[in-house]
């Protein structure tokens, strides 16, 4: 090979490397992919809720919300201070999310006070329309949309009644700190009222003062306890269907887990559902949508479950005609 023909031989191969090296460098210069942060504030502790939020992940999930990749979760839990949920919502929208997940009337108030720009969408919350969180359910017309829960005190007031005959007197347990637990303790004494049946009302202001309030419902001796669908009592569930056991006291919720746990029977949705259409919801804001366009879920499927375990460990007889009705039952 003479000088001019290796001359020749090497500008060729730095030729091919350049255009090798070009190629690489275009090819590599696809724009980096945006991950999204994802705030959730919910008022209960992460145990009582991680079924729930392990649903809402999973369909994010299922939906190409890769966490670390496409979105970051940022977590936060009030624990049942409710007091707690403005600090946490300021701390999240310093954060600039793009989306808030919350639960709860007390979780959306915070939320709303902190920003009126960051979409919010709850899992749970009652009357939206009524509490001004949104303008109506087809159109909700601000940064807040989600899935609505039905105030269910008097269905659950008609269904005791059927499935227990001869119940007289049932008391609530309130959760005072909860913005809800109001109309809902008022829902409840009009639910008894109108069948017949003797009202109790039970105040529990915290935590700290759950094993009192119980001692109290002991002591005025209710044919049964009924537990509103707060947060409060979904993070205390587990403890008061133990204890409502123990003192042979039929206890009424609105939450299949806490029948599970040893309650005597439940009416409502699936809550896990809610958090899954949450997922959807939010999953939408992230490709683009106006939350102020997203017509609020509204659950149309309700389930109906009695625990015959637990009936004949406290000496109930639940009728044969709720029986019939029942969608689940516990053996």
């Amino acid at each position: 090979m003479n000088a001019r023909e290796s001359l020749r031989r090497r500008a060729l191969l730095a030729a091919g490397g350049a255009w090798i090296l070009g190629t690489s460098l275009r090819l590599g210069a696809q724009p980096a992919r945006t991950v999204k942060r994802v705030a959730s504030i919910l008022p209960g502790t992460a145990s009582a809720y991680r079924t729930r939020f392990d649903a809402f992940s999973a369909e994010l999930k299922g939906r190409s919300q890769i966490e670390g990749r496409d979105i970051l979760i940022d977590a936060r839990w009030a624990d049942e201070r409710l007091e707690r949920l403005p600090q946490l919502a300021a701390e999240v929208v310093a954060q600039s999310p793009a989306v808030i997940l919350t639960a709860t009337s007390a979780g959306v108030r915070a939320c709303m006070r902190a920003t009126s720009k960051v979409p919010i969408v709850f899992a749970t919350a009652g009357t939206p329309v009524e509490q001004k969180f949104i303008t109506s359910l087809a159109r909700p017309g601000g940064n807040v949309t989600g899935v609505m829960v039905h105030s269910l005190e008097a269905k659950i007031v008609e269904i005791a009644r059927e499935a227990l005959p001869g119940i007289k007197r049932v008391a609530i347990l309130v959760h005072e700190a909860d913005p809800i637990s109001g109309s809902m303790r008022d829902a409840f004494v009009a639910a008894c009222t109108r069948f017949g049946i003797e009202p109790m009302v039970v105040i529990v202001r915290g935590v700290e003062e759950l094993s009192l309030a119980f001692n109290e419902v002991r002591k005025v001796k209710p044919d049964a306890l009924y537990l509103p669908n707060t947060s409060f009592m979904l993070s205390n569930g587990a403890y008061l269907a133990q204890r409502a056991l123990e003192a042979r006291i039929a206890l009424l919720t609105g939450r299949q887990e806490t029948t599970t746990d040893g309650g005597l029977l439940s009416y409502g949705t699936d809550r896990l559902e809610n958090f899954r259409k949450a997922a959807v919801l939010v999953d939408k804001i992230l490709r683009g949508a106006n939350p102020a366009e997203l017509p609020v879920e509204v659950p149309e499927r309700f389930q109906f479950v009695v625990n015959r375990k637990t009936a004949r460990a406290i000496g109930a007889t639940i009728s044969p005609a709720a029986l019939v009705r029942a969608d689940r039952i516990i053996e």
